[in-house]
């Protein structure tokens, strides 16, 4: 039986959502592949998780959010000696409302199509227009455009790891010109995925719901109180939970 390892980061108030992505991707999941959670937050997340659920925890530190979605490549890059045969990445903030399984994303190296795809993102708005930018994508170019999710991705292991060095490597590059694309990482993500096509989940069968917070408040602020959150997470250790206008329900 082959193994799947799903990625969150969770820092900060997204710690509260990578809990309910973790309790709600178990509760609805109808698969038969071993699922193994890599959990990258600064909140261990043992007390809050039922002990059945296999999640490795791996300590870690944002400042803010900008250093929180820059850093998923490196984080993953870490987990190129693991045992997941596929990984793939998911915004904490992802939430999850029927059950699935993992047929809908399963391949050599996946991306999501960006709902805007077909509206105000479409013929190619969206991408980095810097030439100086690893990000670049040109205008007018032959190749068709396709805006895929930043929140979401993956692959076979061997697959993901390489392309996240690849965009690790053109982070890099960028910050020596002191240069922050526009989309930080989902740039770097498009980038690559425009010459390099995924298999690309279309809008109509991704099945999960993108940036779905719950009214929590505003998690891009990495000091918003979450304390009572975690208190009461605690007492629901074994149970599924939503959050909605800002309450655990």
């Amino acid at each position: 039986m082959s193994n799947i390892g799903i990625v969150i980061l969770a820092t900060n108030a997204y710690f509260v959502l990578g809990v309910r992505f973790i309790k709600k991707f178990i509760h609805h999941y109808k698969g038969d592949k071993q699922i193994t959670f890599y959990f990258f937050s600064d909140t261990e997340p043992s007390s809050f998780i039922s002990d059945n659920i296999d999640v490795q925890f791996f300590k870690t530190h944002h400042d803010n959010w900008v250093d929180g979605t820059n850093d998923k490549f490196n984080s993953i890059i870490g987990l190129e000696n693991c045992k997941s045969d596929y990984l793939y990445y998911f915004d904490a903030d992802t939430n999850i409302s029927r059950d699935f399984t993992e047929d809908w994303f399963l391949g050599d190296l996946v991306g999501g199509e960006h709902f805007g795809n077909r509206t105000w993102l479409k013929d190619g708005a969206g991408f980095d227009r810097n030439p100086q930018s690893k990000a670049y994508v040109p205008v007018n170019s032959m190749l068709p455009y396709t805006y895929h999710y930043g929140a979401f991705f993956g692959g076979t292991t061997n697959k993901v790891i390489d392309f996240c060095k690849t965009l690790r490597g053109w982070q890099i590059e960028d910050k020596k010109i002191l240069y922050e694309p526009g989309c930080n990482d989902e740039s770097y993500i498009n980038a690559y995925f425009y010459f390099n096509p995924p298999y690309t989940v279309p809008c109509e069968k991704f099945m999960f719901d993108i940036s779905d917070k719950g009214g929590i408040g505003e998690t891009r602020n990495p000091k918003l109180e979450i304390e009572q959150y975690k208190l009461d997470l605690i007492k629901i250790k074994d149970s599924v939970f939503d959050i909605r206008g800002g309450s655990i329900c």
